[in-house]
């Protein structure tokens, strides 16, 4: 159990803070459903990270996890490596051999055992695995095999231990504490034990031209020109005092260290300790027994329960959680070596180095007694803490807290006149008040009249406006007058002075100049126009479509946050002048969704340190971790299967399933009743993959990309036939694109289109065509005995043909009678017109008469009115003749008798049908068959064109007939 740390040869990226703890996820063994031990891990070249498994190799694609191999008998994998050709080398109990990966995606166990000679097969356990120019090393404690050209070299050895490689040259250690290289030929002892007097787990090259030895007991020693010096550092007691199980170096020569029982200890290259990880802070068990990296820099350990994934390529680190503090964070500060925080449970404290030991950890937060619940604001001034919170203003004097101002809650504080006295605004609940700090004291003065609005946000402008936002009437801009009594001026700015939204306008002061965040970006104050109108600069370094949330000032930096509470985007702005700037984002996206908006705080440190409060505890951002954010990754396409039988076309079978496997397996040609296909992909990109998304293309089948899916599979169905290629990228939590991993497969044509249908197809019409051929002849066969046939029937035509004609000619008799009928007929209906003119040309004198009549007796009647008596009775003898020659009766009379010879019994029928008609109905119906107009109808009545109307009506109603019958239709057919 000594050896782990000579598994772990590779060196990972990484500079790391030393403040707080990086973010740790843990995988258990019920997750991974192996062995809860775990004692190797790399990454292979496509990105899946693998490790040596009590019960075989197990592998994580950023997916799945899955036990993909075992050794032939079935033991423990001790140590894996990676070749320079990337094979994989396995070494087990008993047992070694190497990782056989073809174009599928399958993975096979290869042993090597059989190339061992048989009295050399006999050796325990490979406790590690190493390569040189010589070939590949399998260390057991009691020989070495070299693996080289397809045959084994055994090396017999004494018990060895402290396997480590410097160069090209690999170093081990006997029982007596001896270090000896390895040779070909065997071992030349190179350091005495005598001076070691110690279990060394691994040797490095201090790039001096000495060594430096990690003992198991004894910390630290370096070996130079033949002597063996004990390292002096700051963690040589712990080293000292816990027993160490493995060793891994990073790229910038930090070592992380394992222990037994003490977690993992991270140093820097002067052996100082940068991170303390146990169980404590984050990690399943304070037993360490492998650690590896991926290709970002974060490191993978395996604990004695499970595995655990360190972020520590990421420059965030956890200060305290919501366990250490009680609730969402709203404000911190630091002041004279102490850190405060405000949370909704109060205030609590703890000290506060810039430089930390982890060995000796200082953070260890305390409640300031005297006051609970929510605090909205922390300010330092003049010396002293003041604590803006939901029952009133406090001053921190020590450990406790002494309440300053009651009555309603206070919001903020800012302030509005330098010099002595000085002057702050409180912004409250109930409105804004005046204190006033006069040598040293700080006082309560008055409550500014004329303005009762709760007060949360209030800044001053230049010109000393006083603004405040309200969340959601708008803003307001105030300014008070000279005795700082009341507010001489008071205007609320929104949507119809030029905002976009009157709700949720936020109000920053960055570099002296007020703005605003809104939904729809930031906005600046116009004093020409007197409203608001959008900052050009920050619209176009942030846009306009999206809630600008935060903007602070730092140090001629320019923090930002925007967008929604879960899918916000926060970034820091560097201007090098008015028209050039740098917006950083990429570190800061694992803080997506974890500010409380509107209450989101920042709080710079120095140049590179800076403190977030968030929904679960403050968050340190370590800018002096520099990392390179667009390092190239790979996306995976880790399983296919066909959906109709849940058949594997590629990626790993499990255990019990796996069979020998070929080098090459060609791109499977999938049955038209298999063209429904599910592809599985995941990414080597293992920080925030909840935050990574993927883009995919069917070509052959879809048109463009489909992109931003979160989801690690697509489903295709009802694939046409053809050929196709899968492709699939990932996009990772700072947008970066992966390389793109494809995938190719046919899918046949349905049985009835494929090369045999088509050719049973063309014989089906060759045989129909020979069918028709002979039908053809057939039919000139039956032609011809059709036409004797037909000759044969002449005679029987032509007699028919006479009697034909015969009946013709009866036939033109009997169309010549009928042509003479129809001739008396049109002379008679030509006679009945000639009648129907006349009686037409009879109404129209008929009608004109008695219009000249009836004018002539109006004329008389009126004279009459105005005649002398003598002439009286001359008029009224004139009137009376000519009533007696307007008679309607004798013109109906004569009319009748035209009518009827015209139209036979009309009138009978009509009177026969509809016994309740009336004489005037007749004479009505007679008018209206010949389609007289109204106005000809009441002439030949001798009434007014309204009497007609009721006529009609009268007319229908005898008639029975509904509203939705033309009359005079109806009396014409009839």
């Amino acid at each position: 159990m000594l050896l782990w740390g000579l598994i772990c040869g590779q060196i990972a990226y990484g500079q790391i803070g030393n403040k707080g703890v990086p973010n740790i996820r843990n995988f258990t063994y019920d997750e991974y459903q192996a062995g809860a031990q775990n004692w190797s891990i790399l990454q292979d070249d496509q990105g899946r990270m693998l490790f040596g498994n009590n019960y075989g190799l197990l592998e994580y694609n950023g997916r799945d996890w899955s036990l993909i191999t075992q050794p032939t008998n079935k033991t423990v994998v001790w140590s894996i490596y990676k070749g320079r050709d990337s094979t994989i080398y396995i070494g087990a109990q008993n047992e070694f051999g190497y990782l056989k990966i073809n174009n599928a995606g399958q993975k096979r166990y290869i042993s090597l055992l059989s190339k061992v000679p048989e009295d050399s097969r006999e050796f325990s356990d490979i406790w590690a695995i190493l390569e040189t120019s010589s070939g590949i090393h399998f260390h057991a404690r009691g020989a070495v095999y070299i693996y080289k050209d397809d045959t084994i070299n055994v090396i017999k050895t004494p018990m060895i231990d402290g396997f480590s490689k410097i160069g090209d040259s690999i170093l081990v250690q006997d029982r007596s504490f001896n270090i000896y290289v390895v040779k070909p030929t065997g071992l030349r002892k190179v350091i005495s034990g005598a001076d070691v007097q110690g279990t060394v787990l691994r040797i490095f090259d201090n790039h001096h031209g000495g060594l430096q030895l990690v003992t198991q007991h004894h910390g630290i020693l370096t070996f130079e020109n033949g002597k063996i010096v004990p390292e002096k550092h700051i963690s040589s007691a712990f080293m000292q005092g816990h027993k160490i199980q493995c060793l891994y170096k990073l790229r910038n020569d930090y070592l992380a260290v394992g222990t037994v029982g003490a977690g993992l200890l991270i140093l820097d290259d002067a052996f100082r300790p940068i991170q303390w990880l146990n169980k404590s802070n984050g990690l399943q068990s304070n037993t360490i027994l492998a650690i590896g990296s991926d290709h970002i820099g974060n490191l993978w350990v395996a604990t004695e329960t499970g595995i655990d994934y360190v972020q520590t390529a990421i420059p965030l680190y956890k200060i305290a959680d919501n366990y250490e503090l009680e609730g969402t964070v709203s404000s911190t500060l630091i002041h004279n070596d102490k850190l405060y925080v405000g949370t909704n449970s109060g205030v609590f404290y703890t000290e506060w180095n810039d430089q930390e030991n982890p060995l000796t950890p200082t953070l260890h937060f305390k409640q300031i007694t005297g006051l609970s619940g929510q605090v909205w604001n922390l300010h330092l001034i003049d010396g002293q803490i003041y604590v803006c919170q939901h029952e009133g203003l406090y001053r921190i004097e020590g450990s406790s807290a002494i309440r300053i101002f009651e009555g309603t809650g206070v919001w903020n504080l800012i302030p509005i006149r330098e010099g002595n006295p000085k002057y702050y605004l409180q912004g409250a609940y109930d409105g804004i008040h005046l204190f006033e700090l006069s040598d040293g004291d700080f006082r309560y003065l008055r409550k500014i009249e004329g303005f009762e609005e709760t007060s949360r946000i209030i800044e001053l402008d230049d010109k000393n406006n006083i603004w405040m936002a309200h969340g959601y009437k708008g803003i307001y801009r105030l300014r008070l007058d000279q005795a700082m009594k009341r507010f001489a001026e008071m205007k609320l700015y929104k949507k119809e002075h030029g905002f976009p939204t009157s709700l949720f306008v936020n109000l920053f002061k960055v570099k002296n100049q007020v703005l605003f965040g809104t939904e729809r970006g930031t906005y600046q104050y116009d004093y020409a126009l007197d409203s608001m109108v959008a900052d050009p600069l920050y619209t176009r370094i942030l846009g306009n479509t999206q809630h600008i949330r935060l903007l602070k000032e730092d140090d001629g930096k320019v923090w930002y946050i925007k967008g929604q509470d879960m899918h916000d985007e926060m970034g820091i702005i560097d201007f090098y002048d008015n028209e050039k700037y740098e917006v950083t984002k990429a570190p800061l996206q694992h803080l997506q969704g974890r500010f409380n908006p509107g209450f989101e705080n920042i709080n710079s440190l120095s140049q590179n340190a800076v403190l977030f409060g968030t929904k679960n505890g403050i968050v340190l951002f370590d800018r002096t971790v520099n990392r390179n954010y667009a390092k190239p990754y790979l996306a995976s396409i880790t399983e296919v299967r066909c959906v109709t039988n849940d058949s594997l076309l590629y990626g790993q079978l499990p255990i019990d399933q796996q069979k020998p496997i070929s080098d090459h397996v060609d791109p499977p040609l999938l049955r038209y009743d298999q063209n429904a296909i599910r592809f599985y992909y995941a990414s080597d990109y293992f920080e925030s993959p909840d935050q990574t998304s993927y883009s995919y293309y069917l070509e052959g089948f879809d048109k463009s990309w489909f992109t931003g899916e979160h989801e690690l599979s697509k489903t295709y169905t009802n694939l046409p036939a053809g050929e196709y290629i899968f492709r699939v990228k990932a996009t990772n939590v700072y947008g970066f694109e992966s390389k793109e991993a494809h995938y190719s497969f046919k899918v046949l044509p349905p049985w009835y289109l494929t090369t045999m249908a088509k050719v049973a197809y063309v014989i089906t019409f060759l045989l129909i065509g020979v069918g028709l051929m002979k039908l053809y002849r057939k039919r000139i066969e039956n032609a011809q005995n059709k036409e004797r046939l037909a000759q044969m029937d002449v005679l029987q035509r032509n007699r028919e043909e006479y009697n034909a004609e015969k009946l013709l000619t009866e036939q033109e008799l009997i169309t010549l009678k009928n042509e003479k009928l129809e001739a008396e007929i049109a002379i008679s209906r030509s006679k009945m017109d000639v009648l129907n003119a006349e009686m037409a040309a009879s109404i129209m004198m008929i009608t004109q008469k008695n219009g000249v009549l009836i004018k002539v007796r109006e004329d008389l009647e009126s004279l009459l009115k105005k005649a002398k008596d003598s002439n009286k009775e001359l008029i009224q003898r004139v009137i009376k003749h000519i009533n007696q020659d307007i008679d309607t009766d004798q013109d109906w009379r004569q009319f009748k008798i035209h009518f009827d010879k015209v139209h036979e019994d009309f009138l009978e029928r009509l009177k026969c049908q509809f016994p309740d008609i009336t004489p005037k109905d007749l004479q009505l119906a007679a008018y209206l068959r010949l389609n007289l107009s109204s106005k000809e109808i009441a002439s030949m009545m001798n009434i007014t064109i309204r009497s007609i109307e009721g006529c009609r009506y009268r007319l229908r109603k005898h008639l029975n007939l509904s509203s939705e019958t033309n009359l005079s239709e109806f009396i014409i057919k009839f």
